[in-house]
């Protein structure tokens, strides 16, 4: 799955630190982020593919740290507007299709830090504008003293079982249009994890579910959430009642007919293959 980078490690803690010509720098212009064109595909860019001189002296701020390769935010917006030749700003979802399992991560989870801090330039309280803290990573009114910290998201995904059936499905607004994947949700205030995987199933194809068993969990910056996966089985009638305004296409999918899913990336690939096989 995308965290899963043995041996190298991610380093999340906040720190102050300066940047050297190997680390990588994020630009990020509010909606998306900058990365440098190789061939068909991207890689995030380091300090080294800007001017040598002047590129350390960017304003930037440290996000995190891959062993010792660094991820740093440019401060300046304004200089993020127009992307330089050779490279293009692009939307997060890019991020899953990047060769380098270690800039998937740590490019697509520093620019989950950098939305968040984005969207808080300002006090939710008084007005004010925000400072980043000076101790840990959160947004700080100096008028107030509101605290906002990285928001994180609590999501839910299910494989749902039906003897040799999996119940697989696809979002109205999934980009892969070629495959299908597994019935998934955010977490509503007042429920627990299993109580939102039973309403989900429940509102998106109209069936009831029992044996709900954790299966993994992995972080999602792509919508700036912690996916939890679990299994179920089907609980009486198999008929799948498609909630339209949600599910593009839902159906039982025999595992005989399951095509491979490469496992790299998703909790959803990876709960998908785990039934596949047995």
């Amino acid at each position: 799955m995308l965290q899963d980078i043995e041996p190298y490690q991610m380093h999340n803690e906040f720190r102050v630190q300066t940047p050297k010509p190997s680390d990588y720098l994020i630009v990020y212009n509010g909606e998306n982020t900058l990365l440098k064109k190789v061939g068909d595909n991207y890689v995030v860019p380091r300090f080294s593919d800007f001017d040598a001189a002047k590129s350390l002296t960017f304003p930037c701020h440290y996000l995190l740290s891959i062993d010792d390769e660094a991820y740093f935010l440019l401060d300046d917006e304004n200089r993020s507007r127009v992307a330089p030749e050779g490279f293009e700003f692009v939307g997060n979802r890019t991020f899953r299709m990047l060769c380098s399992p270690l800039e998937r991560l740590g490019g697509a989870t520093s620019a989950h830090i950098a939305r968040w801090e984005s969207l808080n330039k300002f006090c939710g309280r008084c007005g004010v504008a925000m400072a980043r803290g000076s101790r840990e990573r959160a947004m700080v009114c100096p008028a107030c003293h509101n605290t906002v910290y990285p928001r994180i998201s609590p999501v839910v995904i299910v494989a749902v079982h039906n003897g040799n059936e999996l119940l697989m499905a696809r979002n109205l607004d999934h980009p892969d249009k070629t495959r299908l994947f597994l019935i998934s949700g955010f977490v509503e205030i007042g429920e627990s994890l299993e109580q939102a995987v039973a309403r989900e199933v429940m509102e998106e194809a109209g069936i009831r579910v029992k044996n709900i068993q954790y299966f993994g969990s992995q972080p999602w910056p792509f919508s700036e959430s912690l996916i939890a996966g679990y299994t179920a089985e089907l609980d009486g009638d198999a008929t799948l009642h498609i909630q339209e305004s949600e599910i593009e296409r839902a159906c039982w999918v025999k595992r005989e007919d399951i095509p491979p899913y490469d496992t790299s990336v998703s909790i959803s690939c990876c709960l998908i293959e785990a039934f596949r096989k047995g």
